[in-house]
């Protein structure tokens, strides 16, 4: 009796031995997971080397960088989204001074980060910023300077007529689009959003989404529907080799109401 009463006992220890070695595990790789930057953190002047791999743009950091929960390691290249600023940069890109200053955002897409370049400047060895010992968490209450130019690239605020995206965008400048609605697409080579004509003097016309966090919650919430969902969004619109893109800056769910839509 007193035997089977031990066994017992040992074998219960046992088995809560194995069960929290398991959670403490599973605990321990989730905690030590690095968190990728939060999508649309302001890079404002940033120092670090652009490589390329014939087709993609990558920039990675000279220094550690976190926005107080993600952070990005110097060992991570990171892509630079198509945009007519990316344009202007590889005209004047060499291989022999690949150091550079850069203003823009990052974004988020399944746990990956993108960047949506604003500005740049070649910088040498002797401007970059020394590393420091420990990356800097910015202040919520601290408010950053950045010059009203590069701050003007960052928030493009020249609004865009859907007749004008039927061809390629001047690369001087960015422009927006708000409240259009229509539906995304999963193509070969990526998303796309079918705009919705409702009536409007154009034909049908499609442009490429930019990797970011409101595309990968319009694919979640399109993947969870058994029909077809209307989104309406508000973007920023750039182009690069002749070809329109949107920078999803916000996306909602439309719904109509009898023979309305919103």
């Amino acid at each position: 009796m007193i035997k089977s009463i031990i066994y017992r006992s040992l074998t219960f220890a046992a088995l809560f031995f194995l069960i929290f070695s398991i959670a403490g595990t599973a605990f321990s790789q989730n905690y030590s997971k690095i968190r990728p930057l939060r999508d649309g953190f302001v890079i404002d002047s940033l120092d670090g080397k652009v490589s390329s791999d014939g087709e993609v743009w990558f920039f990675r950091t000279f220094e550690p960088l976190t926005d107080g929960k993600g952070s990005l390691s110097p060992q991570t290249d990171v892509q630079i989204l198509p945009s007519s600023m990316l344009e202007k940069f590889i005209s004047t890109f060499s291989e022999e001074k690949n150091s550079y200053r850069i203003w823009g955002k990052f974004t988020k897409y399944k746990d990956k980060n993108f960047i949506y370049l604003s500005y740049f400047l070649p910088v040498t060895a002797s401007e970059v910023n020394e590393p420091d010992e420990m990356p800097a968490v910015p202040d919520a209450n601290e408010e950053k300077i950045i010059p009203d130019n590069i701050l003007a690239l960052l928030r493009p605020s020249r609004k865009i007529d859907l007749a004008e995206l039927k061809k390629p965008l001047s690369t001087e400048s960015d422009g927006v689009i708000a409240d259009r609605t229509g539906f995304l697409r999963k193509g070969e080579d990526g998303f796309y959003f079918d705009f919705d004509a409702l009536g409007r003097k154009f034909d049908t016309l499609s442009l490429p989404l930019l990797y970011c966090e409101s595309l990968e919650i319009m694919h979640k919430q399109q993947q969870l529907s058994p029909v077809q969902l209307r989104f309406k969004i508000s973007a920023i619109v750039t182009s690069f080799k002749g070809k329109n893109y949107l920078l999803l800056q916000r996306a909602i769910r439309a719904y109509s109401h009898g023979n309305f839509a919103m």
